[in-house]
């Protein structure tokens, strides 16, 4: 059973309004022009895991990547869609509940985004967005590996979201990644860490990813588990400090009126390299076959688990994360959209 906490109390009814808030305040908005995210009716689907534990501690971590060339070496995912186009199943139901970003940021369309950019460019690390998307490093069976992901505004300040598939098998074992690290504003493939190294300690997964998502030697998914592929992270503290402490947070919300937006990821495979932040953005999203986001992004594999934003301001560097980068291909890049399921395991890792 949950702790009770203030954080999780969804206060306030109200249409897609301006937020002036900061600190950790759910808000339950009613629908509005657009549409909440974009969901089939839900299905049955297990309870949601509960945090576990890394096996690595964070000074193994650390310790593990103490060689600063093995940055470079990690190699990014890469996960497609089926080339049949059969449907994955419904995606994450929408709540409608948002926490907003430590900068005060409206949770409405934003007149100071991005508008369509279909190919990649690098990204601009404005404001908020300077520290709080990175790259996540780890270790699977002796190879290591790279994704993206972002700080959120939590309660206890220490909580990272990714793409589940950064951190889990896909063999239904249920075994997770070891030594896993992220490095906030991470530049030059590990090289430039201006906010430092942050292990993880503990994760949470739906276990509907653990147990129904799976791909084949290509990389093609299957399974219903692809509509809830996320994670999120608890942090190491560090001299008495959280990571959200040193690097603020991005607003999340769990199934809201979503009509632009803006994908910011590391990817690394050609004609990128990893060494630098990039982002996609879009005003004319379409459904993916697992449920979520799907638009025209030209990003590869190292930016899985990166965040899809919306009402993202580009002065502020802020906004709120309604979907992590999941599979891709072809020029196009499918987001998996968090929603009731997600906003469970939010409220959990943040407690």
């Amino acid at each position: 059973m949950l702790r009770s906490r203030s954080c999780r109390a969804l206060a306030l009814v109200i249409s897609a309004a301006v937020l002036g808030l900061t600190g950790c305040t759910a808000v339950d908005a009613v629908p509005a022009a657009g549409g909440y995210a974009p969901y089939a009716p839900p299905v049955q689907i297990e309870s949601v895991s509960l945090r576990q534990t890394f096996d690595s501690t964070p000074q193994e971590s650390h310790d593990y990547w103490s060689n600063p060339d093995m940055f470079a070496d990690a190699s990014g995912l890469e996960f497609t869609d089926p080339d049949n186009g059969v449907s994955l199943g419904p995606g994450d139901p929408a709540t409608g509940a948002y926490f907003p970003p430590t900068v005060p940021t409206p949770a409405a369309e934003s007149a100071n985004g991005f508008g369509d950019i279909p190919e990649a460019v690098p990204y601009d690390r404005a404001g908020l967005g300077a520290a709080t998307y990175g790259r996540l490093y780890f270790e699977v069976a002796g190879s290591t590996y790279v994704c993206s992901a972002t700080v959120v505004n939590s309660t206890s300040g220490n909580v990272v979201v990714t793409a589940a598939h950064c951190v889990m098998a896909l063999d239904g074992s249920g075994t997770p990644a070891t030594n896993v690290v992220f490095v906030p504003g991470d530049a030059g493939n590990g090289a430039s860490q201006p906010y430092g190294i942050w292990a993880a300690t503990e994760f949470l997964v739906p276990q509907n990813f653990i147990d129904n998502a799976r791909a084949d030697e290509k990389g093609r998914v299957s399974g219903t588990g692809w509509t809830t592929d996320f994670a999120f992270l608890v942090m190491e503290e560090k001299n008495g400090q959280s990571i959200q402490d040193v690097t603020g947070g991005q607003g999340i919300a769990f199934g809201v009126p979503v009509q632009a937006i803006t994908q910011i990821g590391y990817p690394s495979a050609p004609p990128f390299d990893g060494s630098d932040e990039y982002m996609c953005a879009s005003t004319n999203w379409s459904q993916s076959s697992a449920g979520g986001y799907s638009h025209l992004c030209d990003m590869t594999q190292g930016s899985s688990g990166g965040a899809w934003n919306a009402y993202y301001d580009k002065g502020l560097g802020a906004g709120y994360v309604v979907a992590v980068n999941s599979t891709g291909g072809n020029d196009v890049s499918n987001g998996s959209i968090l929603g009731r399921q997600a906003l469970e395991l939010y409220r959990e890792a943040g407690a």
